[in-house]
């Protein structure tokens, strides 16, 4: 009996001095620890970070690729049929009626062409400024060069009994397309001047 009752205490004062052991071991690495989770919290804030970084660059690069020209690269489809699907498409979503698209005669200026529209839609006010919304995030470049709103006679009910005018506006669009700027070739030359 008496060997029984000093094993559990044998077992029971192992275990307090593995407990102990333990903690004071443990305790030496906190600091440690704490540091090793700053680094990981830097770490994936750095990592975020270059994941927006990337895909603003992608965003980017795919701004360049929409309103420029580059040589040996055709298009599939005619930056115009961009334009027209992307006008249609914000119409259709913000059901505005697109009464017209004219477009004008392109003029060139350097290396830059600008591609203008007169446009007529019809609808709520409010819709008017998110169209205009989305041409400011549209991946073309897209300027609002001048606008004229007026009153629709029709009016439509809304809840609540009120009734919610309807505007006609015409507007006029600019996109542009950028030549690449050719190669220089004098500096070129000179420097295999230069060498020989």
């Amino acid at each position: 009996m008496k060997t029984a009752n000093m094993l559990v205490v044998l077992m029971a004062l192992a275990i307090i001095g593995v407990i102990m052991g333990d903690r004071m071991y443990v305790s030496k690495f906190q600091e440690k620890f704490r540091e090793l989770e700053k680094q990981r919290i830097i770490t994936s804030n750095k990592l975020t970070t270059a994941k927006i970084v990337h895909e603003n660059l992608f965003h980017v690069r795919d701004l360049v690729f929409k309103n420029m020209d580059f040589p040996g690269q055709p298009d599939t489809i005619h930056h115009e049929s961009h334009f027209f699907d992307f006008i249609t498409t914000c119409v259709n979503d913000l059901k505005l009626k697109l009464i017209s698209v004219e477009p004008k005669r392109p003029v060139v200026r350097g290396r830059i062409t600008t591609y203008s529209y007169d446009i007529e839609v019809e609808g709520d006010f409010f819709k008017f400024g998110e169209l205009c919304a989305k041409f400011e995030n549209s991946r073309r470049i897209i300027s609002l060069e001048s606008f004229k709103v007026s009153l629709v006679d029709k009016s439509e009910k809304i809840e609540g009994g009120a009734e919610k005018k309807a505007i006609h506006v015409e507007m006029t669009l600019n996109t542009y397309r950028v030549q690449k700027a050719p190669a220089q070739t004098g500096a070129a030359e000179q420097t295999t001047a230069g060498k020989s």
